[in-house]
């Protein structure tokens, strides 16, 4: 009896069809749940993938994407360079360097850059390109000579943020301004609260992470960020939200990949304020 139970054990642990369980000197570690993708990187298109991944997980019992807190388009990258995750989330292009590391890059939609405030700011609905780099040079330091009441209270970016990137390039002046005024904040989910908690606060950041916050969008020289203005590009302050892999992709998050396209993920970004990249052309 004993000798039969012996035999059964040693069956168990050499044909074991879980790897962990076979207690083999030198077996290699077991690889990651496959039923589960995380996608590290930016905070910028954070919000929009938590709300894609939900949608995405309803029609796939057992399967999870996972979008972890901010830590940077550079950040993803160099997760998906070392191999860490296979796929993560960016809001710019690749540098020359990350060019040339074999990355596949695809934009899955643009979202507007957009200046908000405190829904208590009343009087002041659109700002100049001009207005903007007199706020943010420290010219303009009170909302009066705006329309509205208070001292200004700036929110920047850090430099090489995308946000910061695209108005650097596309705002006249803004580039040249060395000291802004106020605080620089280092990621966009930390934006958001510090506009939720600063009155008379201005910031600028991706238009889904202010998705049913309460914050006011402004217009820029009366043109605002909407679906139509973008595509018409009377709205020109526009980031890219990507995804970054190295091949070959696992299944999981080659249906992930494929899902983007499909038309409930583009109803979802229209309504979050964001263009699929297929609703843009």
């Amino acid at each position: 009896m004993k000798k039969n139970i012996l035999i059964a054990l040693l069956f168990l642990l050499v044909f074991s069809p879980f790897p962990a369980l076979a207690l083999q000197p030198g077996a290699q570690k077991s690889p990651e749940n496959p039923r589960v993708l995380v996608i590290p990187g930016t905070g910028d298109s954070q919000n929009l993938l938590r709300k894609l991944a939900q949608l995405f997980g309803r029609n796939r019992p057992g399967f999870t994407v996972e979008i972890p807190e901010s830590i940077g388009s550079g950040g993803g990258i160099r997760s998906v360079l070392t191999g860490k995750n296979e796929i993560a989330r960016v809001a710019r292009p690749l540098t020359e360097k990350e060019s040339g590391q074999t990355l596949s890059f695809r934009v899955f939609a643009h979202s507007p850059i957009v200046f908000a405030v405190s829904s208590e700011i009343a009087g002041v609905e659109s700002l100049t390109l001009a207005q903007l780099v007199e706020i943010y040079s420290g010219k303009i330091q009170y909302w009066d000579s705006l329309g509205g009441s208070g001292k200004i209270y700036v929110m920047n970016r850090e430099d090489g943020d995308s946000s910061r990137t695209v108005l650097d390039q596309l705002v006249p002046g803004f580039k040249e301004i060395i000291v802004p005024p106020g605080s620089v904040i280092y990621s966009t989910p930390e934006a958001v609260q510090t506009l939720l908690s600063s009155p008379n606060t201005i910031g600028y950041l991706p238009m889904p992470a202010l998705i049913d916050t309460g914050l006011k969008v402004l217009k820029v020289q009366d043109v605002a960020p909407s679906a139509a203005n973008i595509r018409e590009k009377k709205y020109r302050l526009v980031v890219p939200f990507a995804l970054v892999w190295k091949e070959p992709l696992s299944p999981l998050a080659q249906h992930f990949l494929d899902f983007l396209s499909s038309p409930g993920a583009r109803k979802l970004m229209l309504e979050n304020g964001v263009i699929p990249v297929n609703e843009s052309n």
